[in-house]
């Protein structure tokens, strides 16, 4: 009995967890406390934007030598 409703609980928290972060369209085992502010957002989506760009220069510049 003991053993069944600690699997119970621990069951409820990591689906607790998972599904939080399913709703956020985050990782599944990220962290569900990270903040999600706009800004926050905004600096990711702004750091893949240059380094995709850096790469885009790159083999531009890589052609134009060719």
């Amino acid at each position: 009995m003991k053993r069944n409703l600690i699997i119970l609980i621990i069951g409820l928290l990591l689906g607790a967890w998972i599904g939080s972060n399913l709703i956020r369209d985050r990782d599944p085992f990220a962290n569900p406390f990270k903040s999600d502010a706009l800004i926050d957002r905004l600096k990711d989506g702004g750091s893949d934007l240059l380094e995709g760009g850096k790469d885009v220069l790159q083999d531009g510049i890589d052609k134009l030598k060719k």
